[in-house]
């Protein structure tokens, strides 16, 4: 009894805590921005244009820009806290080696021409790795903005970028095709050795970058942990605002080493995972977590993001989370106080995620996991809320399919689901977990149960695909539709499908007229793709009970 009261002290102290910091569904748009660049916070401002521009000659002028990066990088003078460098650096395809960001110097990529109109998109500034070497490495208080990084390759970690106890700002970038390589020579005695981390991003050994509004697109690993990014050995980043879209871990993995098809967040790192949208990327090889993998007692925020069509070919399709690593040599740790390791997961949406059977398309919480669930809406998945021998607080949320609370173990604390919405069907319930005030099935030990109702508003939307494209410049898939749209169905998940039959799930970027963009690349299909389904946001009708559910996406 003692225990639970612990518990609940310690519940209500993060109730507090997630009401002043963490208000519900913070508003927040994902993905590259063209944001225009005040020359008047910079002491100096440089430019540089592959075409025009001239390392001899040039003198970083406007008029007279440098030719290339690092000759720019390498001649842009002192830099301070207060007398920052800006390089404004106009489209073109720029072959470098591999080079350093430098503290204090901020570049900016994506202008049609040196101080002319700036569209990251139109005006690609694109960093080649040329299938075989590294981008560049990260620094302290430096900044990387509207860049494309592309075609990286490195027998490595971080084919694109590699912080190694650094923290640069990487914003408005789109990271493409890049790609970490299997460890040569790799024959580890065991499985979930540590590969090749971070297709496109790596970040480590205690670095806090921020990594904002930055589109990864077709990363992946061949034996590796998070195909797009990853974070390791006690690393705080913030990842807020990206995209992750058809990324890959495990293209060549013998042995298991893969997890985090598009993130992996691994040993001890904390930081911030918010506002992101995780859609169709995939884990291979008998890996966990075709979305984001969270292991070894990493505690980051996650929160506001939406999981759509990620698949694993082991656990978790989602999101999964765990405590104690895989041990087959040594024993394991002891588990850590809750100071030390508790993960938030506040206010996310999980929609078509699936894995290999069907079991835990959405999440899996297993390994001795700590986390707090709070405003979650798990809906359509292959397999629902898969909790697994953890210690769980599940305030408000709303799951719209099955779950299941499964084993127990004796150095766990007991768990609380208060004011969720679990329609089921229900598994098995084997852990100590008390219900107070649930919308739940019968068959739980639920003192004030709700019973079971559609408490939601129909708002859900249909119609016809007439065309479907994909975008080469803007990594998209645009829809032409039958009838006109609403422009205000940014960020919510979609069904694609023939005849509105079983489908593959993908996030609406951007919608009007009678045309819907999508993030990412849809797969072809046999029998083509001709309707859509915009899933309901589960907001709670004015006549529903109180105090129970997700309210909306």
């Amino acid at each position: 009894m003692a225990h639970f009261l612990e518990y609940s002290v310690r519940k209500r102290l993060l109730t507090l805590l997630l009401t002043v910091f963490f208000p519900a569904h913070l508003p927040a748009v994902a993905g590259p921005r063209s944001e225009a660049v005040d020359p008047g916070q910079y002491g100096q401002v440089f430019y540089v244009d592959g075409r025009s521009g001239d390392d001899v000659v040039g003198d970083g002028s406007q008029s007279k820009p440098w030719a290339s990066i690092i000759h720019a990088l390498e001649h842009s003078g002192f830099a301070t806290s207060n007398h920052r460098v800006a390089l404004l650096v106009s489209r073109g395809r720029y072959l470098q080696p591999t080079f350093v960001l430098r503290p204090h110097v901020d570049l900016y990529g994506g202008y049609a021409s040196p101080g002319g109109e700036r569209d990251v998109y139109a005006y690609a500034s694109v960093l080649d790795g040329n299938g075989d070497r590294r981008i560049v490495f990260g620094a302290d208080r430096a900044r990387l903005d509207g860049f494309h990084l592309v075609d990286a390759r490195i027998r490595g970690k971080g084919a694109a970028l590699h912080c190694d106890g650094v923290s640069p700002t990487i914003s408005n970038c789109i990271f493409v095709n890049n790609r970490t390589l299997i460890p040569d020579p790799w024959d580890p005695p065991l499985i979930h050795e540590t590969g090749n981390d971070g297709g496109a991003v790596m970040i480590l050994n205690g670095a806090k970058p921020e990594i904002a509004h930055n589109y990864f697109f077709n990363n992946s690993t061949e034996c590796g942990r998070g195909g797009a990014l990853a974070v390791d050995i006690g690393a705080n980043p913030v990842v807020r605002n990206n995209v992750f879209a058809n990324n890959r871990a495990g293209l060549d993995d013998p042995m298991r080493s893969s997890d985090g098809g598009a993130v992996s967040w691994f040993d001890g790192s904390g930081g911030e995972f918010s506002g992101n949208v995780v859609v169709a990327n995939s884990s291979l090889a008998d890996n966990d977590a075709g979305g984001v993998f969270v292991a070894l007692w990493a505690d980051p925020v996650v929160s506001s993001n939406v999981f759509v069509d990620n698949y694993s070919d082991d656990d978790a399709g989602g999101l999964f989370i765990g405590g104690q690593e895989h041990r087959y040599d040594a024993p394991l740790d002891p588990y850590p106080p809750i100071d030390r390791f508790n993960v938030l997961v506040k206010d996310n949406v999980f929609v078509g995620n699936r894995n290999s059977v069907d079991n835990s398309g959405a999440m899996r919480i297993t390994m001795e996991s700590r986390a707090h669930f709070v405003g979650n809406v798990i809906a359509e998945n292959k397999g629902g809320m898969y909790l697994q021998r953890s210690e769980i607080i599940a305030e408000n949320n709303t799951v719209w399919q099955d779950w299941k609370f499964l084993e127990d173990k004796e150095s766990l604390g007991p768990s609380y689901f208060s004011g969720n919405v679990l329609k089921g069907p229900v598994g098995p319930i084997e852990a100590r977990v008390t219900f107070e005030g649930n919308m739940v099935e019968t068959s739980v030990g639920d003192g004030s149960r709700i019973p079971v109702a559609d408490i939601f508003l129909d708002d859900a939307l249909s119609g016809e695909i007439l065309s479907l494209s994909f975008n080469s410049q803007t990594y998209s898939t645009v829809l032409k539709t039958a009838e006109p749209l609403p422009s205000d169905l940014a960020g919510r998940p979609v069904r694609l499908s023939e005849d509105h039959e079983d489908g593959q799930y993908r996030v609406i970027k951007t919608s009007g007229g009678r045309q819907m963009e999508v993030w990412g690349a849809v797969k072809a299909t046999t029998v083509g793709v001709n309707a859509f389904d915009v899933i309901r946001t589960f907001t709670l009708q004015e006549d529903a009970p109180k105090g129970v559910g997700a309210g909306s996406l």
